[in-house]
């Protein structure tokens, strides 16, 4: 008599764990979003424990380089015997097994390709340095997503990965029962056996038309994500002792594999079904010959795909393995059942956010610190440190056609045992995250000024409380009157601020193209210290002092377009916010001239006008 079967934990995390020990290769395994550290490792453990004996398990620090990955040539083998001698990389090394790798938003682009290239195919081509290797990696991938708002694990590793995995206190108990001994034999085996049953499950064509109708319902594009959903139903049909897949296989596929890539809410279904429905309850009612016809139904923006139609009947013992005619709606229920509660949120904040023309809070090369990012070839001066491994690493393939070329040494002097030339030199490497200076430039002309000066204020004030987590800092520029003032420099200390911010001046005319040239001014300024500047202007546009101070709306106006002119050929990124009752033309031409994201506050809180900049700051980050 066979043990009975173990009941399958009802979350998703703890489900996604048994499905990747099932299908590693296939599934390629799962982004771990914010993990306690000890449920992280419980998870890695327990997937590693469910693989055939011998599984290994690496944990990649996410400064890994290329090279460590790859694998290359074993420098002291090398030097010891005169010959090159290859070494195997980290993912050769992880070959069957599991692949951590914390820190996953912070992994450099040669790190992330070589992930991508394993995830992909399964192995590794080495060709460097006089090797040439080809070696099995088939491995399965958990990244930790530790990021904070200015960074994102890579679009192109979570498409490769099946699950999304968002630890809870359910997940953290069904992971601590799952790891019980009196349950891990009796989980040991059941993945053992469904993984032999895997290749014996089949699926309907009706329900891989379903994910596919549900995934396009969301918005998922990737034909990857499909195809993760048909292994994972395929995978939890096998855990379930069947060689069909069913509605409740195909349910809990898609809420596993298409709820964390959804982009948008589908639409609600059309109205024709309840005049259909309608017109079925009276079919003995013929319509008048006079009567008009009823008009068509407004058009829709988005339709959601149409269910499938059902199939032929078959002769079957379990018709729960056949699609229903409404399996598509019972799908986007499933998926719509497990989105995560705060994407409606996300979803809105997205669609309402628009392109920033440059890039703020961006990464650049350094020589002197920062992360680090292998070597390059190159002489140690100007600062660039040699990175001696590296040196020797270059030097080692070529030691013993060297010793043949070099010259005899002179009597009583010792033969070099490393011969290294210039061409052998590396250096280091180092990649800078730059924090982001908001620069607030502010009309404080006219009778309106102290609203506006309120909002500028209250809205430094709370981007600075926020300073502490980044490197980010704030600035207040003032314009009235002949010209402008800064009343508040760079700064990302609380208490100064507020001291400054006390007491705000206001009245005067509107000298906008002085505002403008003093934003230029104090952005490039601002990158030439090192810091990514985002220039935030809040004025109603009405220009009326010119440059040489004269006043004049239509002079003041071609002054400030010719310096919005200038301020756009400076690629600084921009935000023009209209603080007129309701918009002017020349404001949206001037933000035109400086190419900044215009946008229409006429009532806007602090509050308000905080998230609007924190949201720039991030669409432009992200690359937006």
């Amino acid at each position: 008599m066979s043990a009975p079967r173990p009941d399958l934990p009802g979350g998703l995390g703890a489900l996604a764990a048994l499905l990747l020990a099932v299908d590693a290769r296939g599934l390629g395994g799962a982004v771990l979003d914010h993990p306690v550290h000890e449920q992280a490792r419980l998870f890695a453990s327990l997937v590693r424990s469910w693989l055939p004996a011998g599984a290994p398990l690496r944990r990649v620090p996410s400064s890994v380089t290329a090279d460590r990955l790859y694998g290359g040539v074993d420098l002291a083998s090398t030097l010891a015997t005169g010959k090159i001698v290859a070494e195997r990389g980290v993912l050769a090394g992880a070959d069957g097994g599991v692949l951590v790798i914390p820190m996953a938003e912070r992994l450099n682009t040669s790190a992330r390709t070589a992930v991508c290239e394993v995830l992909d195919h399964g192995e590794i081509t080495v060709q460097r340095e006089g090797i040439a290797d080809r070696h099995d990696a088939r491995v399965c991938a958990l990244l930790l997503d530790e990021s904070v708002d200015d960074e994102l694990v890579h679009p192109a590793l979570k498409d490769r990965l099946a699950f999304s995995v968002r630890f809870d206190g359910r997940t953290g108990e069904e992971l601590e029962w799952m790891a019980d001994e009196t349950e891990a034999h009796h989980f040991e085996t059941l993945v053992r056996e469904a993984r032999v049953r895997l290749s014996q499950v089949s699926v309907d064509d009706e329900w891989a038309a379903a994910l596919c109708q549900t995934a396009d319902a969301f918005g998922v594009d990737s034909v990857r994500a499909t195809l993760f959903a048909l292994r994972c139903a395929r995978a939890l049909a096998a855990l379930d002792g069947r060689l069909m897949v069913t509605e409740k296989d195909a349910e809990k596929a898609a809420a596993l594999v298409l709820a964390p890539r959804a982009t948008r809410l589908p639409p609600p279904p059309p109205p024709e079904e309840e005049e259909e429905q309608g017109d079925e309850q009276q079919p003995n009612e013929e319509p008048e010959q006079n009567e008009p016809e009823p008009p068509p139904p407004p058009p829709q923006m988005e339709q959601p795909p149409e269910p499938p139609e059902p199939p032929e009947q078959k002769d079957s013992d379990d018709d729960s393995t056949q699609p229903t005619p409404d399996s598509g709606e019972l799908l986007r229920d499933a998926v719509q059942a497990a989105l995560p509660p705060n994407l409606l949120a996300q979803l809105v904040q997205n669609s309402s956010a628009g392109s920033m023309q440059g890039r703020v809070g961006e990464e650049t090369p350094n020589m002197l610190r920062g992360r680090p990012r292998g070597a390059r070839s190159g002489l140690p001066r100007g600062g660039a440190r040699l990175h001696l491994l590296e040196t020797l690493r270059a030097a080692a393939p070529w030691q013993r056609v060297r010793s043949r070329m070099a010259p005899p040494a002179g009597a009583g002097a010792p033969a070099p045992r490393v011969a290294v030339r210039r061409e052998d030199f590396r250096i280091r490497r180092f990649i800078e995250k730059t924090g982001t200076t908001v620069l607030f430039v502010v009309d404080a002309s006219g009778s309106s000024a102290l609203y506006r000066l309120a909002e500028a204020k209250g809205a430094v004030e709370l981007l600075l409380a926020e300073t502490y987590a980044r490197r980010d800092r704030v600035s207040l520029i003032a314009f009235r009157g002949q010209g402008t003032e800064v009343l508040l420099p760079p700064t990302r200390a609380l208490a100064r601020a507020k001291k400054v911010l006390s007491a705000l001046p206001g009245g005067g005319g509107t000298p906008m193209a002085h505002a403008i040239d003093a934003a230029m001014e104090q952005a490039i300024a601002t990158r030439r210290g090192g810091s990514s500047p985002l220039v935030v202007m809040m004025t109603d546009g009405r220009a009326n002092i010119a440059r040489d101070g004269t006043p004049g709306r239509k002079q003041a106006e071609q002054d400030a377009l010719a310096a919005g002119a200038r301020f756009a050929s400076q690629h600084i990124p921009a935000m023009f916010v209209d603080t007129s009752p309701r918009g002017e033309v020349v404001a949206r031409r001037l933000a035109e001239a400086m190419k900044a994201r215009y946008i229409l506050l006429p009532s806007a809180d602090a509050k308000a006008l905080g998230g609007l900049v924190k949201t720039a700051i991030q669409m432009a980050e992200g690359g937006g």
